[in-house]
């Protein structure tokens, strides 16, 4: 009931705010193809390693010899189109071919690499704001930072009141009510509601987004697996993602925050009362408290500062983002990472990098229940958290080429423990230590012509001991990368 009464909504507020118009479709496009170099000297971190016995806190290290180094090139081109129908009515796709194919690899016909449409939607212009219904941009608003931008199967109302827009936006993150016989359980989705607020002038930008999501996808668990953990629960958060930007002559500041507030799983404990206390069986065993309910309480922030002068440039900033370290108490305190969008140091941060899902990926890691990754997304350094501070300069010899640097150092807001994934009971609890390292970028950016650009970074990361997961026996080994791009957009 609650879906068709969505759905009726959504139709009915469209039908009465757009007058009849005459289709005469138009048709417009732009894309860019692109071809990228990676050099990367052993993003496992792994040092030449003599045997080491195994502790009553650390396992035991084989002799193991220097990571292996990567290179290769790879290509995307991307085109986004958009059929006008009239001054009111468009529709805009967007799709990427050959998306990260590497050169030499084989022809990828009939696979998802060689054309994946991964944008569709419908525009309508009505008198009292634009709707766009379909799959779109997600996952990003204000600045960069914690923003990791994909596509969500949206729809969204935008209205602007002289330098206000007012934004409005219905998300579905999962459906269980769509393939029958197998999934037609009509409660188990994931629905996320947004309401923002964003202010542009000519020297100042700001706004407030909130959020209110409802994950209903893991309440249907038919079977208790222990080693698995999947007992059955709702999950409920609600964001608050603020943030400014100001320019004052020569000088700028941005700022922005992300917030995470509700439960991050709150199980079944009527339905699934067995299952629960088989949990707490285990972790009784392990010299736990029974299973309690687990909170949100994660949140990010960064400042940043910047000036501008001539050729010249200058940035300083701190970047705060709070980590888990504990999967087995009643809260959760990481919002995943800084970001797949920030990139600010390009081995630490960055994901067009190569480093993203291998950096730290040495033997101890696994052993170490941990994933190997920087500190963007979807690695134990990004659940984890940092602490960074970063330093910048920049110089423009030419109108069309700017040489850049950049220092960062960070920290582990929260380090992990040895065997934290370890099934549904924690195992060691020797603490992972904090320091990531530091890092030095050098950025070469120049537009060859106008539609033609070519970026070249060189960046060393003077490796820390987070790196050693726990175990202060195994040898580090600092990495360094050369990365190019070469990209014609039309």
């Amino acid at each position: 009931m609650r879906k068709i009464f969505t759905i009726a909504v959504v139709i009915a507020l469209v039908a009465a705010f757009t007058a009849p118009a005459m289709a005469e479709t138009k048709f417009s496009f732009n894309g860019a193809y692109r071809v990228r170099g990676f050099m990367l000297s052993n993003p496992s971190l792994q040092g030449d390693q003599a045997a080491a016995k195994a502790t009553s806190s650390t396992p035991a290290i084989p002799v193991t010899g220097e990571g292996a180094s990567q290179s290769w090139m790879d290509m995307r081109f991307r085109m986004e189109s958009t059929f006008t129908v009239s001054d009111r009515l468009s529709v805009v796709t967007r799709f990427d071919a050959l998306d990260n194919k590497r050169y030499g690899d084989p022809d990828t016909v009939g696979t998802k690499d060689n054309i994946d449409f991964d944008r569709a939607y419908m525009v309508i212009n009505s008198d009292f704001g634009v709707f766009t219904l379909g799959r779109q941009s997600a996952g990003a608003y204000g600045t960069l930072f914690v923003d990791s931008e994909t596509e969500g199967d949206r729809v969204r109302f935008d209205t602007t009141m002289d330098k206000w827009m007012f934004s409005v936006i219905y998300e579905k993150l999962s459906e269980g009510d769509a393939s029958a016989p197998t999934d037609v359980m009509t409660d188990s989705d994931f629905d996320y509601y947004y309401a923002a607020a964003t202010y542009t002038a000519e020297d100042l930008s700001a706004g407030l987004l909130a959020g209110y999501g409802a994950d209903k996808s893991g309440s249907d668990i038919l079977a208790y697996v222990p080693a698995a953990g999947n007992l059955a629960w709702d999950s409920t958060q609600i964001m608050f993602n603020p943030f400014v930007t100001a320019a004052f002559g020569d000088f700028g500041v941005s700022a922005e925050a992300e917030l995470l507030f509700g439960k991050y799983r709150e199980y079944d404990r009527d339905v699934y009362n067995a299952s629960v206390k088989l949990a707490d069986a285990a972790r009784k065993a392990a010299g736990l408290g029974p299973l309690p309910d687990v909170d949100y309480d994660a949140y990010a922030w960064n400042v940043e500062g910047t000036w501008a002068s001539g050729p010249f440039g200058a940035e300083i900033g701190y970047a705060w983002v709070k980590g888990e370290d504990n999967y087995f108490d009643d809260k959760y305190e990481s919002v995943g990472g800084v970001g797949d969008d920030w990139g600010k140091a390009f081995i630490l941060t960055n994901t067009d990098s190569g480093f993203e899902g291998s950096l730290g990926g040495h033997g101890g890691a696994a052993a170490a229940g941990a994933v190997a990754g920087n500190l963007a997304s979807g690695s134990t350094a990004a659940e984890n958290g940092m602490k960074m501070f970063y330093l910048g300069g920049s110089y423009s010899p030419l109108a069309n080429l700017k040489v850049s640097a950049l220092f960062a150092n960070s920290k582990a807001e929260s380090p992990g423990y040895i065997g934290y994934r370890t099934g549904t009971v924690p195992g060691k609890t020797r603490s992972f230590a904090s320091d990531h390292g530091s890092e030095y970028d050098l950025t070469i950016n120049w537009d060859i012509y106008d539609n033609l650009n070519y970026t070249f970074i060189a960046a060393f990361l003077d490796a820390g001991d987070y790196w050693q997961f726990g175990n202060p026996y195994r040898e580090l080994e600092n990495t360094w990368a050369f990365w190019q791009q070469i990209q014609l957009s039309f």
